[in-house]
């Protein structure tokens, strides 16, 4: 049997040389500075075009999430005056709403009443028209006494909530920087 030390074929001199050969070659596959400032730069230039864009969509995302937050709670008020047979009653007050006879999901000793001037929503206004009214009662079959419509805006973007005076449906419209208007889906 052969000692590792005397393999034929494997002297120190061929050794040392792959040794260094692996290292200049490990050398070799490195990034060079000059490579990674490139790289950084382009990254840098790409964020400074996309961040615009980006932070309009969080905008506008806000704006719509406050108009179905506005959307579910007038539908809650339609579906509580019917369940109760008693009016229910949607008060606007600049940015804040209150829902009377209806207890706070976060505090059932407190009333309920949203902010959307605070977060998640911050928006700039909310306005409300129900007849020239800041406020919408329903009957107790669940029939708005008017129609209306909530705006709601946020810098450049705005969302219009409109409540069928009718049939009591509730339907948002968004406006979005630009002059383009959408309908929102599932509403």
């Amino acid at each position: 049997m052969q000692s590792i030390q005397h393999r034929p074929g494997c002297n120190r001199r061929q050794l040392r040389s792959r040794l260094l050969n692996g290292a200049l070659r490990s050398r070799r596959c490195a990034f060079t500075i000059i490579e990674l400032v490139i790289v950084l730069l382009i990254m840098g230039i790409l964020t400074a075009v996309a961040a615009p864009t980006f932070f309009d969509s969080l905008l506008f995302h806000r704006v719509e999430s406050a108009a179905r937050r506005v959307k579910a709670d007038l539908e809650l008020a339609r579906t509580q005056a019917r369940l109760t047979s008693a009016t229910q009653i949607v008060t606007f007050s600049g940015s804040t709403y209150t829902i009377s006879n209806t207890k706070s999901l976060d505090n059932p000793s407190a009333g309920y009443s949203v902010d959307l001037t605070k977060q998640p929503y911050a928006l700039d206004s909310a306005t409300a028209d129900f007849s020239h009214l800041p406020k919408v009662a329903f009957d107790g079959y669940g029939t708005p006494m008017s129609g209306g419509t909530v705006v709601l805006v946020a810098k450049s973007h705005s969302c219009t909530v409109t409540l069928n005076g009718t049939t009591g449906d509730v339907t948002i419209t968004s406006s979005h920087s630009g002059g383009r208007t959408a309908q929102v889906p599932g509403s």
